[in-house]
């Protein structure tokens, strides 16, 4: 298990909550939204085939996606079109991310782990919550506090995404429950959440 990265007052207040279940096949990535459009646009030609040939993440540590976690590891793949002559470089938190995207969880936490914003706090969220470890997730979302992307959500899923803590009691119950259609629900507004704050960071 890996070490939890926060105080260890509230360490003592939550435990890891065991995954229920083998995770279903992984679904087909859906379309890019077109308000991400632009921001998925601006990264290299490489990158966006990766993506969108990725599997839908699940609500757990899956899938591995190799063709994607390869590409990553590519300095040429680690810049973005500033519509100027040069390319700038990706922002960390949008890398951290894509390490979700790419199944890999570790790699994920190691940089949002580092980063104290609302924003390295809303991907370290989603890490613990992908890992089924909901109440250190709860703890990463008190830390994000009021942000455009929460708000977005709940604006536009008000019934599971009224707050983040609502999202993720949704995602354990689904989860415990081994409820396939629930649970492709909730992948789909996690993939909703992730442009969302994957376009956050690129703006920043």
């Amino acid at each position: 298990m890996r070490p939890l990265s926060r105080p260890s007052l509230v360490f003592t207040l939550g435990t890891m909550i065991p995954r229920y279940f083998q995770p279903p096949p992984p679904l087909l990535m859906p379309s890019i939204d077109a308000f991400f459009a632009p921001t998925f646009d601006r990264l290299p030609s490489r990158l966006r085939d990766a993506i969108t040939e990725a599997p839908l993440p699940s609500l757990a540590t899956g899938p591995h996606v190799t063709a994607l976690a390869d590409v990553l590891q590519k300095p040429t793949t680690l810049q973005v079109s500033s519509g100027g002559e040069d390319d700038s470089p990706l922002p960390s938190l949008a890398l951290s991310g894509l390490w979700l995207l790419a199944g890999d969880l570790d790699r994920s936490h190691t940089i949002s782990q580092d980063d104290s914003s609302a924003a390295g706090s809303f991907w370290h969220g989603i890490m613990h919550r992908r890992e089924g470890d909901y109440s250190n997730a709860g703890y990463w979302f008190r830390r994000v506090g009021s942000h455009p992307v929460v708000n977005d959500l709940a604006g536009r899923y008000a019934d599971d995404y009224g707050d983040p803590y609502r999202f993720i009691n949704a995602v354990e119950t689904a989860c415990k429950k081994r409820d396939a259609d629930r649970m492709a629900r909730l992948q789909q507004i996690q993939w909703t959440e992730w442009q969302l704050l994957l376009q956050d960071c690129m703006l920043a």
